[in-house]
């Protein structure tokens, strides 16, 4: 009976996930019911671990029938749980953050917390941050902002960005602020990066910040995020520009 349950469960489990995503992933659903839908997938099949256990335990105690059954269900359950486990191992080693600046002291803002009317957003979204990866750095170029404005936003397209907003005018503005959104890939589950461009003259200065939406750990994704488009940034301005 246990081998014919767990099967059930490790048939269904999987089953479920896969329709969550794809539900997701086509708009289908919003993020926190997919967050739900996902969490009952694992608790599904983790009813399904332990019917598989005492499928298994029947079968060498006993000689109960349903050892290819518990065996498949077995297979099935792992191949379920095997990205939450993963997911388990990043939650553990990496800082538990899920909005990264190369800025701690001065972030670049969000429009929307612009408007905050507090008198000194940015010491509110400071205070809320950690210093998880102090290996992350913003840039100087050597060039003032017009010079590689334009690379800044074929290299933010070519990662998949969409530039929500723009704030500040080149001659007019000693910092420019591009807002761009981002969805993580297949999990399809938003973001935001802002870029601010300081002007300093000869030279333009670049930091960033990159935050999840709905979730309190983003397992590293925002720091690898902001460093492979600060290298991408770097590769793309050799000849242009003297970093």
């Amino acid at each position: 009976m246990s081998a014919g349950w767990s099967l059930r469960f490790a048939i269904f489990a999987p089953v479920l996930a896969l329709i969550s995503l794809l539900a997701h992933y086509q708009g289908w659903v919003d993020t926190p019911t997919f967050f739900n839908l996902v969490a009952s997938a694992v608790t599904i099949a983790l009813v399904g671990l332990v019917l598989i256990i005492m499928a298994l335990h029947s079968l060498w105690m006993r000689g109960t029938m349903g050892g290819r059954r518990a065996i498949l269900a077995l297979f099935l359950t792992a191949f379920t749980l095997a990205p939450f486990v993963l997911a388990g191992v990043g939650w553990v080693l990496r800082p538990h953050q899920a909005d990264v600046s190369t800025d701690l002291i001065d972030p670049p803002l969000l429009e929307a917390e612009v408007r905050v009317t507090d008198d000194n957003p940015a010491a509110i979204v400071a205070s809320r941050m950690r210093d998880g990866y102090p290996h992350l750095a913003g840039r100087r170029f050597k060039a003032p902002p017009e010079a590689i404005e334009e690379t800044i936003l074929t290299a933010a397209a070519n990662q998949g960005w969409t530039l929500a907003s723009r704030r500040g005018r080149i001659g007019a503005d000693d910092e420019l602020i591009f807002e761009f959104t981002y969805t993580i890939p297949v999990l399809a589950i938003p973001g935001s990066v802002v870029l601010r461009l300081t002007d300093e003259g000869d030279t333009s200065f670049i930091d960033m910040r990159a935050r999840t939406d709905f979730v309190s750990h983003d397992l590293g994704w925002n720091a690898r995020l902001i460093a492979r488009y600060l290298d991408t940034l770097d590769f793309q301005l050799i000849g242009i520009v003297e970093a």
